[in-house]
């Protein structure tokens, strides 16, 4: 039942609230729409049309949902974990900076001239025993 139709996200004004809800519908079809309260549940109600109707979902209606639910996500966090999460980030990038391909080939090139410098070494205190001898 795939139709050449999209389903879309709107952010519409609710008539009892002050705060908006989103609208969810097939396009065509907007005698159909569906509303929910938060965005969340309008990309899960998307999602569940998509599987009924085969219909592909908008990817301006995606991002704006991503958007909005990203925006929900943090304002909610608290300072403590504000801070943990900057923290964390920190950590990340230190990480992937530290083992980037560029710094694991150096550490190796350095391992490598170390491990030739080590073996030089051997041989020039055995050349000295024998001069000394």
């Amino acid at each position: 039942m795939a139709t050449t139709n999209s389903i879309l996200v709107s952010s519409v004004r609710s008539n009892k609230s002050e705060n908006n809800v989103w609208a969810v519908y097939v396009q065509g079809q907007e005698e159909n729409k569906s509303y929910c309260k938060s965005a969340y549940k309008a990309m899960r109600y998307a999602f569940y049309l998509k599987k009924l109707t085969g219909c592909r979902i908008a990817d301006n209606s995606l991002a704006i949902l991503s958007m909005e639910i990203k925006r929900i996500k943090e304002a909610a966090l608290t300072a403590e974990q504000k801070a943990a999460k900057e923290h964390l980030d920190e950590v990340v990038e230190q990480f992937v900076e530290e083992h980037s391909v560029d710094n694991v080939l150096a550490k190796a090139e350095e391992e490598k001239k170390q491990k030739a410098a080590k073996k030089r070494k051997p041989s020039a205190r055995k050349a000295k025993k024998e001069v000394a001898a």
